[in-house]
Protein backbone atom coordinates (compact mmCIF):
# COMPACT_ATOMS: atom_id res chain seq x y z
CA UNK A 1 0.00 0.00 0.00
CA UNK A 2 1.10 3.59 -1.18
CA UNK A 3 0.92 6.15 1.62
CA UNK A 4 1.77 9.76 1.85
CA UNK A 5 1.94 11.34 4.95
CA UNK A 6 1.48 14.94 4.65
CA UNK A 7 3.27 17.08 8.09
CA UNK A 8 2.19 20.75 8.66
CA UNK A 9 4.06 23.09 10.65
CA UNK A 10 2.98 22.22 14.34
CA UNK A 11 4.89 20.16 16.89
CA UNK A 12 1.92 18.40 18.11
CA UNK A 13 2.63 14.60 18.63
CA UNK A 14 6.01 15.08 15.65
CA UNK A 15 8.30 12.87 17.23
CA UNK A 16 4.75 9.98 17.96
CA UNK A 17 3.79 10.40 14.26
CA UNK A 18 7.47 9.28 13.30
CA UNK A 19 7.44 6.73 15.90
CA UNK A 20 4.23 5.12 14.30
CA UNK A 21 5.74 5.35 10.76
CA UNK A 22 8.67 3.42 12.10
CA UNK A 23 6.20 0.73 13.40
CA UNK A 24 4.16 0.84 10.84
CA UNK A 25 7.06 -0.03 8.52
CA UNK A 26 8.71 -1.95 10.71
CA UNK A 27 5.55 -4.73 11.53
CA UNK A 28 4.35 -4.26 7.75
CA UNK A 29 8.00 -3.73 5.59
CA UNK A 30 6.84 -5.60 2.29
CA UNK A 31 3.07 -3.84 2.28
CA UNK A 32 3.54 -0.34 3.55
CA UNK A 33 5.49 1.86 1.44
CA UNK A 34 5.72 5.54 2.95
CA UNK A 35 6.28 8.63 1.79
CA UNK A 36 6.40 11.75 3.92
CA UNK A 37 5.18 15.21 2.27
CA UNK A 38 6.01 18.33 4.35
CA UNK A 39 4.98 22.19 4.06
CA UNK A 40 7.98 24.37 4.66
CA UNK A 41 6.59 25.25 7.85
CA UNK A 42 6.15 21.35 8.32
CA UNK A 43 10.24 20.80 7.90
CA UNK A 44 11.18 23.98 9.76
CA UNK A 45 9.05 22.07 13.07
CA UNK A 46 10.25 19.01 12.23
CA UNK A 47 14.10 20.26 12.69
CA UNK A 48 12.73 23.06 15.65
CA UNK A 49 11.94 19.93 17.01
CA UNK A 50 15.24 17.49 16.34
CA UNK A 51 13.38 14.94 14.58
CA UNK A 52 14.84 16.08 11.08
CA UNK A 53 17.66 12.98 11.15
CA UNK A 54 14.99 10.48 12.58
CA UNK A 55 12.06 11.23 10.06
CA UNK A 56 15.49 10.66 7.41
CA UNK A 57 16.08 7.49 9.28
CA UNK A 58 12.34 6.19 9.19
CA UNK A 59 11.62 7.33 5.76
CA UNK A 60 13.17 6.93 3.21
CA UNK A 61 11.07 9.10 0.85
CA UNK A 62 10.99 12.49 2.56
CA UNK A 63 9.65 15.47 0.04
CA UNK A 64 10.18 18.97 1.15
CA UNK A 65 7.88 21.62 -0.52
CA UNK A 66 9.57 24.10 -2.55
CA UNK A 67 6.08 25.37 -3.56
CA UNK A 68 2.62 24.39 -3.93
CA UNK A 69 3.01 22.24 -7.29
CA UNK A 70 6.71 21.29 -6.23
CA UNK A 71 7.14 18.06 -5.49
CA UNK A 72 4.32 17.59 -7.92
CA UNK A 73 2.27 15.31 -5.67
CA UNK A 74 -0.97 16.62 -6.39
CA UNK A 75 -1.29 14.70 -9.92
CA UNK A 76 -0.82 11.23 -8.61
CA UNK A 77 -2.64 11.83 -5.46
CA UNK A 78 -5.43 13.19 -7.59
CA UNK A 79 -5.03 9.82 -10.34
CA UNK A 80 -4.98 7.16 -7.17
CA UNK A 81 -1.19 6.49 -7.41
CA UNK A 82 -1.28 6.43 -3.37
CA UNK A 83 -4.13 4.25 -1.33
CA UNK A 84 -3.87 7.03 1.34
CA UNK A 85 -3.51 10.27 2.00
CA UNK A 86 -3.12 10.96 5.45
CA UNK A 87 -2.14 14.57 6.80
CA UNK A 88 -0.78 14.25 10.71
CA UNK A 89 -0.53 16.57 12.20
CA UNK A 90 -2.24 19.36 10.63
CA UNK A 91 -1.96 23.29 11.78
CA UNK A 92 -4.26 25.67 12.68
CA UNK A 93 -2.84 27.21 9.93
CA UNK A 94 -3.42 25.32 7.21
CA UNK A 95 -6.80 24.04 8.52
CA UNK A 96 -7.87 27.66 8.29
CA UNK A 97 -6.73 27.31 4.49
CA UNK A 98 -8.56 24.20 3.64
CA UNK A 99 -11.88 25.23 5.30
CA UNK A 100 -11.51 28.60 3.14
CA UNK A 101 -10.45 26.92 -0.15
CA UNK A 102 -7.02 28.61 -0.13
CA UNK A 103 -4.50 26.24 -1.48
CA UNK A 104 -1.12 28.30 -1.59
CA UNK A 105 0.92 25.23 0.25
CA UNK A 106 2.30 22.59 -0.88
CA UNK A 107 -0.24 20.44 1.42
CA UNK A 108 -3.21 22.57 0.93
CA UNK A 109 -2.64 22.39 -3.02
CA UNK A 110 -2.70 18.55 -2.50
CA UNK A 111 -5.90 18.64 -0.07
CA UNK A 112 -8.21 20.66 -2.70
CA UNK A 113 -6.72 18.88 -5.52
CA UNK A 114 -7.31 15.41 -4.66
CA UNK A 115 -10.93 15.98 -3.27
CA UNK A 116 -11.10 17.22 -6.85
CA UNK A 117 -9.93 13.90 -8.47
CA UNK A 118 -12.30 11.81 -6.12
CA UNK A 119 -10.05 11.13 -3.44
CA UNK A 120 -10.52 10.77 0.40
CA UNK A 121 -7.94 12.88 2.13
CA UNK A 122 -7.45 11.91 6.35
CA UNK A 123 -6.33 14.82 8.73
CA UNK A 124 -5.53 15.23 12.26
CA UNK A 125 -5.79 18.57 13.26
CA UNK A 126 -3.62 19.54 16.63
CA UNK A 127 -6.17 22.44 17.24
CA UNK A 128 -9.37 20.48 17.78
CA UNK A 129 -10.59 19.77 21.01
CA UNK A 130 -11.57 22.25 23.66
CA UNK A 131 -9.40 21.96 26.47
CA UNK A 132 -6.03 22.97 26.31
CA UNK A 133 -3.57 20.54 25.04
CA UNK A 134 0.18 19.57 26.55
CA UNK A 135 2.80 19.10 23.97
CA UNK A 136 5.90 19.06 24.39
CA UNK A 137 8.94 21.81 23.99
CA UNK A 138 11.89 20.78 21.83
CA UNK A 139 14.07 20.05 25.12
CA UNK A 140 11.06 17.82 25.91
CA UNK A 141 9.41 19.65 28.58
CA UNK A 142 5.62 20.16 28.50
CA UNK A 143 4.03 23.21 26.94
CA UNK A 144 0.09 23.83 27.71
CA UNK A 145 -1.78 25.45 24.64
CA UNK A 146 -5.24 26.99 25.30
CA UNK A 147 -7.24 26.40 21.90
CA UNK A 148 -9.30 29.61 20.29
CA UNK A 149 -12.41 29.63 19.58
CA UNK A 150 -11.81 30.36 15.69
CA UNK A 151 -9.89 26.98 16.04
CA UNK A 152 -13.00 24.98 17.01
CA UNK A 153 -15.10 26.23 14.49
CA UNK A 154 -12.83 25.75 11.50
CA UNK A 155 -12.31 22.20 13.06
CA UNK A 156 -16.27 21.82 12.72
CA UNK A 157 -16.20 23.14 9.16
CA UNK A 158 -13.42 21.40 8.05
CA UNK A 159 -15.87 18.14 9.17
CA UNK A 160 -18.68 18.90 7.32
CA UNK A 161 -16.49 19.25 3.92
CA UNK A 162 -16.70 16.48 0.88
CA UNK A 163 -13.87 14.50 0.83
CA UNK A 164 -12.32 15.08 4.05
CA UNK A 165 -12.27 12.58 7.15
CA UNK A 166 -11.61 14.69 10.41
CA UNK A 167 -9.59 11.87 12.99
CA UNK A 168 -10.51 13.06 16.29
CA UNK A 169 -8.09 10.63 17.93
CA UNK A 170 -4.25 9.79 17.30
CA UNK A 171 -5.02 6.13 18.51
CA UNK A 172 -7.28 5.81 14.79
CA UNK A 173 -4.65 6.76 12.82
CA UNK A 174 -3.00 3.21 13.02
CA UNK A 175 -6.52 1.30 12.59
CA UNK A 176 -7.28 3.69 9.84
CA UNK A 177 -3.96 2.50 8.09
CA UNK A 178 -4.44 -1.36 8.75
CA UNK A 179 -8.05 -1.11 7.16
CA UNK A 180 -6.32 0.17 3.88
CA UNK A 181 -3.75 -2.68 4.57
CA UNK A 182 -6.59 -5.37 4.62
CA UNK A 183 -8.03 -4.05 1.18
Amino acid sequence: MKLIWGICGTGYLIKESIDLMKALQNEFREQIDITVMLSKEGAVVVKWYKQWEYLNEVVKKVKVEKTPNNPFLAGPLQLGKYELFLVCPVSANSVAKIVYGIADTLITNCVAQAIKGGVIVYLFPSDQHLEPIVTSRPDGSPLILKIRDIEIENVNKLKKMEGIIVISDFSEIKRIILQKLEK
